[in-house]
């Protein structure tokens, strides 16, 4: 009989634990079962998504003479909907609105070339994984180097140079002369014997660092002479380093990865831009202009040595307007992250993750990036 009543009270308990657990699941089983699965969630496929997009070329702008959009934004994001079957339509914004209708769930994602930033107060927004990261890009006119010599020969800057060291010549052969004229017979047989032989000695010193056949006898010429060895040697050394600075800059290594190497450059940005605001933040001196195409022309016209600004901006103006004197550079200054924009805690910010992972594992953004970079420019994503 008491096997019997216990068999019965087992029966009840698990019966009663079955409808417990059936009416409230486990949290946690629900999350795990959630984030488990990469397809859209039920009431995002059911829906056509408000898709904001903030113009900024290359990310997302309108081709010419159509009213469809087309950017990197605008191509990794179509990929993914064409892919997924997903329903939407774009809304064009400013990038205050775009980020203000964010935050208060106006729409569903933000599309355009807004790097991640910090957020204010209020607003109310997660970003995805980045699919691109760049930063401050140079654009710099490719010079020849024999004619950025011939340049500097024929430069004021060179005739300064060339006038200090006939000067310095001069007063070096008068110095000798007046201390050698009377015991030395290299400096006698009258005034323009003496100063003829005191000039070859001084131009064999400023040239070769020697005197050849013509030497001094007198002590204080002796003296004057070891003097005059030394200033000419760094005379010599300082006319070779300008030669060599200004090949230097004039041909703009590559290797410019800190801002110091800015520093020694006459340097254009676009004016009212975060590359702006950058440089005196850090106290570069540059030459603000109203437009890229400006700053370009700028280098063009040998204005200025580098044009700082936005990288994927920068590449994407050089691809479509190529001048084979100007180069781009990547500066390696400043890392920007570009992704999408949504609403915090939206549902589709984990399944957006995924697919922006496989695009960037499959190297499909890379191919995204070819287009409006072409193959000329470096690949920061490669």
């Amino acid at each position: 009989m008491l096997g019997r009543i216990l068999l019965i009270l087992m029966v009840v308990v698990l019966n009663v634990s079955g409808l417990f657990a059936a009416k409230y699941p486990s949290e946690t089983h629900e999350k795990t079962k959630h984030f488990s699965k990469r397809a859209l969630p039920s009431e995002v496929t059911h829906k056509i998504l408000n898709v904001a997009v903030c113009e900024m070329a290359p990310f997302a702008f309108l081709k010419n003479g159509d009213d469809s959009y087309r950017g990197i934004s605008i191509d990794v994001w179509e990929f993914i909907a064409r892919k997924n079957g997903i329903s939407f339509k774009y809304v064009p914004v400013t990038k205050e609105e775009g980020i203000k209708g964010i935050s208060e769930r106006k729409y569903d994602i933000l599309l355009g070339g807004i790097p991640d930033f910090v957020q204010e107060k209020g607003r109310e927004f997660e970003y995805t994984l980045p699919f691109y990261v760049s930063g401050l890009g140079v654009a710099a006119l490719k010079s020849d180097p024999l004619k950025v010599v011939i340049d500097y020969f024929i430069s004021w800057n060179f005739f300064k140079v060339i006038l200090f060291l006939l000067i310095f010549i001069i007063v070096q052969t008068f110095t000798i002369w007046i201390f050698e004229r009377k015991i030395n017979p290299n400096y006698k047989g009258g005034f323009w014997n003496g100063i003829g032989n005191g000039l070859w000695w001084s131009a064999g010193i400023a040239a070769l660092n020697e005197a050849g056949d013509v030497s001094t006898k007198s002590m204080w010429g002796r003296c004057i002479a070891v003097f005059w060895m030394f200033g000419a040697l760094i005379m010599v050394n300082i006319f070779t380093g300008s030669i060599a600075s200004k090949l230097t800059v004039g041909e703009l290594s590559v290797n410019i990865e800190e801002l110091t190497d800015l520093r020694r450059l006459k340097v254009v940005c676009l004016d009212g831009t975060e590359s702006k605001q950058f440089l005196d933040d850090h106290l570069i001196s540059c030459k603000a202009v109203p437009s890229l195409t400006e700053g370009l022309n700028s280098l063009n016209h040998n204005d200025a040595q580098a044009l700082v600004y936005n990288e994927p901006a920068l590449k994407y103006e050089m691809n479509n307007h190529p001048n084979p004197n100007i180069k781009f550079i990547p500066a390696g200054i400043v890392n920007q992250y570009y992704s999408f924009m949504v609403p915090r805690g939206s549902d589709i910010l984990y399944f957006l993750n995924q697919e922006i992972l496989e695009l960037l594992n499959m190297q499909e953004v890379r191919s995204i990036l070819l287009r409006y970079f072409g193959n000329g420019q470096d690949m920061r994503n490669e």
